[in-house]
């Protein structure tokens, strides 16, 4: 089973942009991400091992975590530690655009155990208290992690010669407050309970399971069990995590995968009636009804709006 798990619509929109660099030869990656361009104007719930910084560029921005929403404003931003389940949504109607910067910790201190590591790398992954850290330039220790993001980024995207070194040396420093924030007895982060963290391992594994199994006719008892749980708790679960229930994400995840197969011109995109059922839909009009409710369109529209103008996409309703 994998560790991680992506927003597959995403994915999709971000292998051609033109501030990413690709992650295997160098291991940091920037994007530049229009909400208003996504199919909805969010980024659904994942999460990884490289840990990310979010700094907002216009709009507004909810962040999501598995038991807090953070709104964020433009020039702030957020520190997300490694594989915190978390979801990213613009607010009302207004265009809202963010730069996000991951990097695998790894790659500050090497990729194999080594004496820098072992003292300065699990300090700051295994933090009780800095699962996440909001960035704001009111705030003196804050403000400065956001100011050496906003240089790493400047650095990263003017890709000058030897703009790898500087970028490694911003981060070095980047992580230096970072550990420093974790021995400090009166830091202002926030920390999630235990309950949150038991859901959040849950809800993973049960995102997991869906991704791979939403072509088929899932039921409630299936997906509790793969999590060793009961339906009533994988009920409260999931609304305690996503405001949602195990079905109904299970439908938006489903209306996600459909408009990825139709971004990405998949051969089953090209009948709606085979794409409705290849993300696990036997009835075709419960699927358009479904597509329209989340999409405020059709997939028939959807699909037409991506072939005649890829850049603009009809407005979600969430």
């Amino acid at each position: 089973m994998k560790k991680e798990h992506f927003d597959p619509v995403l994915d999709e929109l971000l292998k051609n942009t033109s501030v990413s660099n690709n992650m295997n030869d160098f291991p940091v990656g920037a994007f530049f991400i229009n909400l208003s361009q996504m199919p909805m104007p969010l980024i659904n719930w994942h999460w990884h091992e490289e840990v990310e910084l979010i700094i907002i560029n216009n709009g507004h921005a909810n962040i999501k975590l598995s038991d807090e929403a953070i709104l964020l404003s433009p020039g702030e931003g957020i520190f997300l530690n490694q594989n915190i389940l978390h979801s990213i949504q613009g607010v009302g109607k207004e265009e809202c655009s963010l730069y996000t910067l991951k990097f695998h910790p790894s790659f500050l201190f090497g990729y194999h155990q080594t004496y820098l590591a072992s003292l300065y790398l699990t300090s700051v992954l295994s933090s009780p208290t800095l699962h996440f850290l909001l960035l704001r330039e009111e705030d003196e220790t804050s403000g400065e992690l956001l100011n050496l993001v906003n240089d790493t980024l400047a650095c990263y995207l003017a890709k000058r010669f030897g703009f790898e070194l500087k970028v490694k040396s911003l981060l070095c420093d980047l992580w230096y407050h970072l550990l420093q924030l974790t021995k400090s007895p009166d830091s202002q982060m926030e920390s999630i309970s235990k309950q949150a963290s038991t859901d959040s391992t849950r809800i993973k594994q049960a995102m997991l399971y869906i991704e791979e199994h939403h072509m088929e006719q899932l039921t409630l008892d299936e997906i509790a069990r793969s999590i060793h749980i009961s339906k009533s708790e994988c009920c409260r679960c999931f609304q305690r995590s996503l405001g949602l229930t195990p079905f109904e994400y299970l439908l938006k995840f489903r209306i996600f995968e459909s408009t990825r197969k139709m971004i990405g011109r998949e051969q089953e995109a090209d009948s709606i009636a085979t794409l409705a059922s290849s993300v696990g839909f036997n009835s075709v009009s419960y699927f358009n009804k479904l597509f329209k409710k989340y999409m405020n369109c059709t997939p028939t529209e959807y699909r037409k709006s991506i072939q005649n103008s890829p850049q603009k996409k009809p407005e979600a309703s969430l």
